[in-house]
């Protein structure tokens, strides 16, 4: 099953690295790089600015392009603020764009469902962005499928430097061509999706994978691009990543972002984590937090401090590859179509207001509140579809 109906994780900790690039651009114009480096240890633990700091200076276009996304990034708020003030409208800071369906992969247990149908164009996407950016949405995670198997995929980033991206691929597909764009970018991070090291990566994943993973890991660093790795965490992993040594490995390939999200699937097939083994694995994941100079996400154990999921506009929407407006992407139950009706007209559908209004977003037993709740959730689709 997906883990991406989680990372919008990843958006709320982003505004601390936005806010972060803020700090570095205000005080550089100074030259006063210890009020610098004391107003970054505010945000980020202490062993991340010391890796951050200098990564910022290095690559000094994320500073160019601060003050856009600082202006974008005020002015969404705005929007969102007066939508629901003004409508009662609730908008997401996130959208989630499953952007194809299409993948050059086989990876065992793939939550990608094989939908039917004509799958949106680039231009299809775009028309979604502008209609998201009006409503004062900032940030874009773009999924799959693989993303770099859509044709011009990159046309999306440079069109919106006024917004944030992250693209998750399996880091099999990026060009030279590609990489040279994205050595140019100010406004996107690329994460690699893996699960361990070779034996875990290539048995799930297909033969030489992990190596391709790597060596995609490894271009992107040498380029200057925020990049990171994410991982699946299953029965199967997770000793692997309770292990120092391992998550260091890739810190000193240049990986900066870490997401952990565990396993959403059903309990009968063996690879969902035990109570006692979510606690352990939790523990270690707040050590990290403390100890290591990397930026790193857990779901659902971040979620914490949200009040449980933040699917079905709380936080974050998805649009599939059939332009179906859905709570999230493990749940493909929709009532409108991108192609057919405005985002707008999504948002204020019934089947979001009754998910959030029966508390269907809080309290699940299992890394997934929906698919805890999956009979009321079931009730509310056939209520909504009948009226």
């Amino acid at each position: 099953m997906t883990f991406y109906g989680k990372i919008i994780l990843f958006v709320y900790h982003y505004r601390i690295l936005f806010n972060v690039v803020i700090v570095a651009v205000i005080l550089n114009t100074t030259g006063d790089i210890m009020k610098l480096e004391a107003a970054l240890k505010n945000l980020v633990s202490p062993r991340f600015s010391k890796v951050l700091i200098p990564w910022l200076f290095k690559n000094p276009r994320y500073l160019a392009n601060a003050s856009v996304l600082l202006r974008a990034f005020r002015q969404c708020e705005s929007t969102r603020q007066q939508l629901l003030s003004n409508e009662n409208l609730l908008v997401p800071p996130v959208m989630i764009l499953s952007i194809t369906n299409n993948c050059n992969l086989q990876c065992q247990g793939c939550f990608v469902e094989k939908l039917k149908g004509e799958q949106m164009t680039l231009s299809d996407w775009q028309k979604i962005i502008n209609q998201a950016k009006q409503l004062g949405v900032f940030a874009f995670l773009i999924a799959g499928g693989e993303p770099f198997l859509m044709k011009d995929l990159l046309d999306l980033i440079a069109s919106n430097k006024d917004r944030v991206f992250a693209i998750f691929t399996n880091g099999t597909c990026i060009n030279n061509e590609q990489l040279q764009f994205l050595k140019k970018t100010s406004n996107l991070a690329i994460v690699l999706s893996l699960e361990g090291d070779e034996r875990l990566t290539n048995q799930r994943r297909g033969e030489k994978v992990y190596k391709k993973v790597l060596t995609t890991l490894k271009n992107l660093s040498k380029q200057g691009v925020l990049s990171g790795i994410s991982i699946t965490v299953t029965k199967d992993n997770y000793e692997y990543w309770m292990v120092d040594n391992n998550i260091d490995y890739f810190i000193e390939l240049g990986a900066k972002l870490c997401f952990f999200i565990e396993y959403i699937g059903a309990e009968e097939d063996g690879k969902s984590l035990t109570t006692d083994q979510r606690q352990l694995f939790r523990k270690k994941i707040l050590e990290y937090k403390d100890e290591k100079p990397i930026f790193i996400i857990h779901s659902p154990g971040d979620e914490e401090p949200f009040g449980g999921c933040v699917s079905a506009g709380r936080g974050f929407i998805h649009v599939n590859a059939l332009g179906d407006l859905t709570p999230c992407p493990i749940t493909n139950v929709s009532t409108h179509n991108m192609r057919y009706s405005t985002l707008k007209e999504g948002l204020k559908s019934r089947l979001f207001r009754e998910i959030r209004d029966n508390k269907l977003l809080e309290d699940g037993k299992g890394p997934c509140s929906l698919i805890s709740h999956r009979d009321e959730l079931e009730q509310i689709v056939r209520k909504v579809r009948t009226i």
